[in-house]
C-alpha cells in the first residue's frame, strides 16, 4: 500500500536530502522539493554521464561520497528516486552498511509513472526504430492540447503524487506546435516536463519557445559526428544541423536563464564508436552538455520476439550485423538479472497521441498490445487488468528481454562489443 502525500513530505521535512537518481524521476522529486519547501543539498549518480554536472543549480556527485557525507551530517536522508533499476542501488547502500533507515524509496509514495507520446510521428526513419521499419504505417498524428490537459487532470486524479512526465515514446515532440505551451501547462500543475527529440529540425523560432519554457529534462539522440557515419543510423537526418542546433540550444538556455538539462543519447554501433565518439564527447564538453553513451538495440519488442521465435527479417539480420551487441549476445549477458515482475508493465503508463494505451513502452501499434482504445474513457485499475492479460508479456518474459531492454550488467556489454572490430572513421 502506497504512503500518501502528507506522510512524504511529514518524512523528509527538517531533513538535508540527497536525491540518488539523477535522471527524469530525480528531477521531478527536486521541482517536488522545492514546491514544498523541502531542502535537497545535492543529487548521487553512477552514471558517468551526469556526475560532476548541476542539474537545475544542484550539484551532482558519485554515490561513493554518501559515506563521508553520512559522517559529517548526522541528519541526512537519501531517497531513492529512480523508475527502475531500484533494486540494484538499494543492494548498493547495503553493501556501503547504510541501514533502512538511512533512506526512503520514492516508489513507497508514487508507482507510477507516465509517458504522453504527443506526436504520434517522426521525421527520421532510423532502421533501428519503429518508424524505420520497412513497410509499416502506424497511425500518425499530435494529440490536441485539450486532449492534453484532460489527460493531466485525469493522471492527477488517480495518483496522489505525480512529480513529472515524459514527452515523448516513439514520436518526435518538436513537431508539434504546442509543445511549449505543453510543457507551461505541466509546470503549472507541479509536474516536471521531459523531452527527447532528433534535434534535426528547421525551427530556430521552436528551439527558442521550448527552451524559454524550460522543461527540465532534453534528450538529443544522435549516433555520429560525421555526415557518412550518422546518415547510415538516422536516416533522413541532417547531423550538421543537429550541431548547430545544439549550439543554438546553449545559446538559448543561457539567454533566458533556463534551467534545462541537456543529455546527448550518442546510440553506439559499430561504424560510430571511436572517432565519431571522441569528437561527439569534445562538442559537448565544450557546450557543458552530458553525454551518455548506450549500445543500440533494435526496436520495438516484437521485432526482438521474432527474432527469439526463429522469424528471419532481412531488415533485423541486416541490422544485426552494426551492432555492437547483438541481440543474442544482450541476452545472454542479462540472463541473471532477469526478475519475475517487469517495470516497463508493472509501474509505467504509456498514453500515444490518439489517447491509446500500449501495454508498455517496447511494443509499437499493433492491436494485440493496446490495452486501453482511449485513455479518458478507461480507469486505470482496468488498465492494469488488461495488460496483466496480454499475451506478448509471458513471451517477452520467457525470452528475459525486460532485463536486456533495461541494460542490465553493463560490464557484460562493454565486454562482449569488445570482442567487435570498429568500422569507425581513422584518425
Amino acid at each position: 500500500m502506497l504512503h500518501s502525500k502528507q506522510q512524504l513530505i511529514q518524512t523528509l521535512q527538517g531533513r538535508d536530502i540527497v536525491i540518488w537518481g539523477a535522471r527524469m524521476t530525480g528531477m521531478g522529486f527536486l521541482r517536488f522539493s522545492r514546491a514544498n519547501d523541502l531542502n535537497v543539498i545535492n543529487f548521487v549518480d553512477s552514471d558517468p554521464a551526469f556526475t560532476n554536472k548541476t542539474l537545475n543549480s544542484i550539484p551532482v556527485y558519485h554515490p561513493d561520497r554518501l559515506k563521508k557525507q553520512q559522517q559529517e551530517n548526522t541528519n541526512l536522508l537519501i531517497v531513492v528516486a529512480v523508475s527502475i533499476k531500484e533494486e540494484e542501488i538499494i543492494q548498493s547502500l547495503t553493501k556501503m552498511n547504510f541501514s533502512k533507515n538511512d533512506y526512503m524509496l520514492y516508489s513507497d509514495y508514487c508507482d507510477s509513472f507516465y509517458t504522453i507520446d504527443v506526436v504520434g510521428t517522426c521525421n527520421l526513419e532510423c532502421p533501428t526504430c519503429a518508424h524505420g521499419i520497412t513497410g509499416a504505417k502506424p497511425p500518425r498524428g499530435m494529440m490536441a492540447f485539450e486532449d492534453f490537459t484532460r489527460v493531466i487532470e485525469k493522471i492527477k486524479s488517480e495518483v496522489e503524487v505525480l512529480t513529472h512526465v515524459s514527452l515523448y515514446s516513439w514520436g518526435e515532440p518538436l513537431l508539434h506546435p504546442k509543445l511549449p505551451d505543453i510543457i507551461k501547462h505541466l509546470h503549472k500543475n507541479g509536474i516536471a516536463a521531459a523531452i527527447s527529440s532528433n534535434l534535426s529540425i528547421k525551427s530556430d523560432d521552436q528551439l527558442k519557445r521550448v527552451i524559454q519554457a524550460s522543461p527540465e529534462f532534453f534528450k538529443v539522440s544522435l549516433s555520429g559526428f560525421y555526415p557518412e557515419t550518422y546518415n547510415e543510423t538516422h536516416t533522413g537526418g541532417d547531423i550538421n544541423l543537429v550541431k548547430s542546433n545544439l549550439y543554438r540550444l546553449k545559446y538559448y538556455i543561457e539567454k533566458y536563464e533556463s534551467n534545462t538539462f541537456v543529455d546527448v543519447n550518442y546510440h553506439l554501433y559499430t561504424n560510430n564508436n571511436q572517432k565519431n565518439l571522441q569528437k561527439m564527447q569534445e562538442l559537448c564538453d565544450e557546450l557543458g552538455f552530458s553525454l551518455s553513451a548506450t549500445y543500440s538495440l533494435i526496436m520495438p519488442l516484437e521485432r526482438c520476439l521474432d527474432h527469439c521465435n526463429g522469424i528471419i527479417d532481412p531488415q533485423t539480420e541486416e541490422l544485426q550485423k552494426i551492432l555492437l551487441v547483438d541481440i543474442d549476445e544482450g541476452i545472454e549477458v542479462t540472463k541473471d538479472f532477469r526478475s519475475s515482475t517487469c517495470p516497463f508493465k508493472e509501474n509505467q503508463t504509456n498514453i500515444n497521441w490518439d489517447l491509446s494505451v500500449p501495454v508498455c513502452c517496447t511494443t509499437f501499434y499493433k492491436a494485440d498490445t493496446i490495452v486501453a482504445k482511449d485513455y479518458l474513457k478507461s480507469d486505470l485499475s482496468d488498465i492494469k487488468r488488461e495488460k496483466d492479460k496480454a499475451s506478448i508479456c509471458a513471451e517477452c518474459m520467457h525470452y528475459g528481454l525486460p532485463a536486456y531492454n533495461m541494460g542490465f550488467n553493463q560490464s557484460g556489454w562493454k565486454k562482449v562489443a569488445a570482442t567487435k572490430v570498429s568500422k569507425d572513421i581513422k584518425n
